[in-house]
């Protein structure tokens, strides 16, 4: 991403609904030409309210339809501060009180503002597709705690380049493998928590994953030395592993949203996050089939 030169104005913040729709809209829609969400048809026409309705399919929409800016009713201001919460790294709490939304509101506001981050990825449709990690999350009457278990632990590979980390998930992997090359190939595993990294696997600083209840972590065997990750090889880790600390609640279904946050976090490090959250929020929600 390009950085403004020191020279700029800065720029105002938002303060009005007007503005941050307008903002979110120019955003939506960068070249000003508006399609239909269902059939892509060019030039919906305006109805009363604000909605479209294309003349192709007849499909009533408006400038929001779709996207992840209409996941929870906050109007265009209130995400706009969810967004500049989020950048300040607020608690739920914190970004509830600051925003003026209720505790519930916050948690699932920023919720889905990690699932645009991870949506704009190379490897997104992995992770939402119809049965992913993380289709739960995106299915309106679907309740997490409800969800079916996965088969096997997801593990996710880093990978460090020019200061800039991956984070990949790896479907021919699971809980299971890493086990497996622990014991059989003396592959050191650390764990910290419910949270296990390894010694370098490949072209990968490290495999990480986060476990469960289940998983057998008495099984794990200590070889001698310490992972290339905790000797100062993989600087993303040392960026990331005291956050990973303060997210409460954190899960197996969950951590792949935290991976990718802190992954854009410490690539944007002394950058304004804002204009990246924004542009997310914009993004259209998968369908589940």
């Amino acid at each position: 991403m390009q950085q403004t030169s020191s020279q700029s104005a800065p720029v105002a913040p938002i303060e009005t609904e007007e503005h941050a729709r307008a903002a979110f809209v120019a955003l939506c829609w960068p070249d000003g030409e508006k399609i239909c969400p269902r059939c892509h048809a060019h030039a919906p026409y305006q109805l009363s309210g604000g909605r479209l309705r294309c003349g192709s399919c007849r499909y009533t929409f408006h400038d929001f339809t779709g996207r992840w800016l209409n996941e929870t009713g906050l109007s265009p201001l209130k995400w706009m501060r969810v967004a500049q919460a989020f950048a300040n790294e607020l608690s739920p709490r914190e970004a509830a009180t600051e925003v003026g939304i209720s505790y519930n509101t916050a948690f699932k506001a920023l919720t889905v503002l990690r699932l645009a981050v991870l949506a704009q990825g190379a490897d997104a449709q992995q992770f939402l597709r119809p049965g992913g990690v993380l289709a739960p999350l995106l299915a309106a009457s679907a309740q997490e705690q409800n969800a079916p278990p996965c088969s096997s632990l997801p593990v996710y590979g880093l990978l460090s380049r020019s200061q800039h980390v991956f984070v990949d998930l790896l479907p021919e992997l699971s809980a299971e493998s890493v086990l497996h090359f622990n014991h059989n190939f003396h592959l050191r595993v650390a764990r910290h928590g419910s949270i296990l990294i390894t010694d370098r696997y490949k072209t990968y600083d490290a495999l990480i994953l986060c476990g469960d209840e289940h998983l057998p972590y008495h099984y794990l065997l200590r070889h001698p030395g310490q992972i290339f990750a905790e000797t100062g090889g993989c600087p993303f880790w040392d960026y990331a592993k005291p956050r990973l600390r303060q997210f409460k609640g954190l899960s197996w279904r969950r951590f792949p949203l935290y991976l990718k946050e802190l992954a854009l976090r410490h690539n944007m490090r002394d950058q304004d996050l804002a204009p990246v959250l924004h542009a997310a929020l914009c993004g259209l929600v998968p369908k589940l089939a």
